[in-house]
């Protein structure tokens, strides 16, 4: 998995049109709806963290917030955002998963879960997750799909200010290698290489089964439409 050395100091910079007010929105009214409307108390993990967006926000509603990351640099942004709220961050793999005790929420947001490269890695994760989680709790994560890096982003370069972004997808290994090429202002260049994985849809849920969720539902990325052919992004509800 990468770290995101460099890449934690542009990477607000880069993520800067992704709705994160509306997906917390989302995940709240999900957690609101299994749980209940008391959020106080609510123990909620957020794996892949990174810069703490949705971590914070869900904070701020008054969730319990636990953000896990492997990257200590993006811990560091995140922990520079966290000013009032008691959040606690830890720099893990999430493959190493360990808590302190036990949560009534896990969730991954922007694609963490597919820089997780081999299938019995990914079922060790949920089957930690499910470990670490109370009786009723829900999992709540999204992934890009394979139509996404087939048909959006493979063989595509992109250019934003001070950012080029170059997509090689190998449908064979269904691994898709972003090579990013950073340029500050009045700073030095510097360049990142990340790998992510398309899974099938019933691969996740029956991984999913496998450790344990009972019920498993899909959308269209944030929304409550069915997922298609075309979704770039599945949004998976998986509770005990």
């Amino acid at each position: 998995m990468p770290t995101y050395n460099g890449f934690a100091y542009m990477y607000d910079h880069l993520m800067k049109d992704i709705p994160y007010e509306a997906w917390a929105s989302y995940i709240d009214d999900t957690l609101v709806r299994h749980l209940g409307e008391n959020r106080q108390g609510r123990i909620v993990v957020d794996l892949a963290c990174g810069t703490g967006i949705i971590t914070l926000a869900l904070a701020k509603l008054g969730y319990d917030m636990i953000g896990i990351d492997i990257s200590t640099d993006m811990l560091s942004q995140a922990q520079a955002k966290t000013v009032g709220e008691n959040i606690l961050y830890l720099a893990q793999d999430m493959r190493q998963l360990d808590l302190y005790g036990t949560v009534d929420a896990a969730i991954c947001t922007c694609d963490g879960l597919n820089y997780i490269l081999d299938e019995g890695e990914l079922a060790a994760i949920f089957a930690k997750v499910k470990m670490f989680m109370n009786p009723g709790g829900i999992f709540i994560f999204d992934m890009n799909t394979e139509y996404k890096f087939q048909e959006v982003l493979g063989g595509k370069s992109f250019i934003a200010k001070g950012v080029e972004w170059d997509n090689h997808y190998d449908p064979a290994t269904k691994i898709n290698k972003y090579h990013v090429v950073f340029t500050p202002k009045d700073e030095p260049a510097f360049e990142e290489v990340h790998h992510q994985r398309a899974y099938a849809h019933d691969m996740v849920c029956n991984l999913l089964q496998n450790a344990g969720f009972a019920t498993i539902q899909t959308y269209d990325s944030y929304s409550h439409d069915p997922i298609s052919p075309s979704s770039t992004r599945y949004v998976f509800i998986a509770s005990l």
